[in-house]
């Protein structure tokens, strides 16, 4: 799922005019220059009915857009949700069944000893999800 989130988020107009291709997993490289976005998966759970499990998975993913701004963070971050919500569709080997936005949250992304202050956009998204 990671994978086809990237490719989905990395191929799309909006995002790579606001971020370029700058979206990682887990942490950014130390020297990334923002604006970027960083995802990972808060929850995963598999999907059973009664005959046992579905095949489908539901992941929580939080996606922290970083800025120079907060306007340039939240620009960032409603683009990449406008991209994950809703979207159905085969990316990278996995059927996305559909991403629903759960909630968005703004941070100040550092303390005020740093150097380059950031500003962060929050937001969590559920993905259900399927391999092929």
């Amino acid at each position: 799922m990671e994978a086809a989130l990237t490719t989905l988020l990395t191929g799309d107009a909006r995002v790579k005019l606001l971020a370029g291709t700058k979206v990682h997993w887990v942490r950014a490289p130390q020297e990334t220059v923002p604006p970027y976005a960083v995802l990972q998966v808060i929850s995963s759970r598999d999907d059973y009915h009664s005959q046992g499990p579905s095949g489908l998975t539901d992941a929580r993913v939080q996606i922290d857009a970083y800025a120079g701004t907060y306007l340039a963070a939240k620009r960032l971050s409603d683009a990449i949700l406008a991209v994950l919500s809703g979207y159905r569709g085969i990316v990278s080997g996995v059927r996305l069944q559909g991403g629903f936005v759960d909630n968005r949250r703004d941070f100040p992304a550092s303390s005020s000893g740093d150097v380059m202050p950031l500003f962060r956009r929050s937001a969590d998204i559920i993905i259900w999800h399927s391999s092929l």
